[in-house]
């Protein structure tokens, strides 16, 4: 066997197709489709709903920590009435941020074996498998447009110059720049918000216990979301020899 440098994410898509390619059956490939289509629009609905759940859980930590007050729409409760409001928004936007962080990554991977299917697709006609992707699911196609080259597998009909390539090149790291500062302003929120209340109620027993699950839930949060984008080493072989008669993906 041969050692071979795959991400987990590009490991988990490779193993997906090899599967399909043993189950050789289209019509339960296309019944697979639909039912992994449906449970990518699953994900995207949890992904979205935990985000939306941490911007706002952050933006009222944020007044907490800056020792400002509001009162609470629909309960008429203000903040300053609520006993360890710190602890209690630290602690639930650290749990929401793990839990945002797995239902992004669950909505990766549903997203890859969606575009697996795709792939397979578009390969017999040798189209552009984001064309078929882009019908099916709420995708960002005006990433696509703003991309050197649009087609995947062939040559654009429309090839860039160097205006556009200029302009694509900025705003790709203006993009990630931007998205590489939201989690780097949730930590600095934390670590402010942390200091506020080892500050106020120092390191006893209930406290140090605290601090603990916080850094954990941001350790496992980390790990979920650069885990799937590194390349590890994988023994890849020749399958066994009783592959061949074992059962496909299931999905319910």
């Amino acid at each position: 066997m041969k050692l071979f440098k795959l991400t987990p994410l590009t490991r988990l898509t490779m193993a997906f197709e090899a599967e399909l390619n043993l189950m050789e059956d289209p019509e339960r490939e296309k019944d697979l489709a639909g039912k992994y289509l449906a449970r990518l629009s699953d994900a995207a609905q949890r992904r979205d709903s935990t985000l939306k759940g941490l911007v706002i859980l952050d933006g009222l930590l944020a007044v907490a920590a800056s020792g400002r007050n509001i009162t609470i729409p629909g309960v008429n409760l203000s903040m300053a009435d609520i006993p360890a409001v710190l602890e209690v928004l630290t602690g639930m936007a650290s749990g929401t941020a793990y839990i945002c962080a797995f239902s992004f990554i669950t909505w990766l991977c549903y997203s890859q074996i969606h575009f697996t299917f795709c792939n397979r697709v578009a390969r017999q006609s040798q189209i552009d498998p984001d064309l078929l992707a882009f019908a099916e699911t709420t995708s960002e196609p005006t990433l696509k447009m703003f991309r050197r080259q649009l087609n995947i597998w062939g040559d654009d009909w429309h090839t860039s110059t160097g205006v556009f390539n200029g302009l694509v090149a900025c705003f790709g790291v203006a993009n990630n720049l931007f998205f590489l500062m939201a989690p780097l302003l949730h930590g600095a929120l934390m670590y402010y918000a942390l200091r506020q209340i080892v500050e106020r109620s120092g390191f006893d027993a209930i406290h140090l216990v605290f601090y603990a699950w916080v850094i954990l839930a941001h350790v496992v949060a980390l790990f979920m979301w650069l885990a799937p984008s590194i390349s590890f080493a994988f023994k890849i072989g020749p399958p066994s020899a009783g592959a061949k008669g074992t059962t496909p993906v299931q999905v319910e």
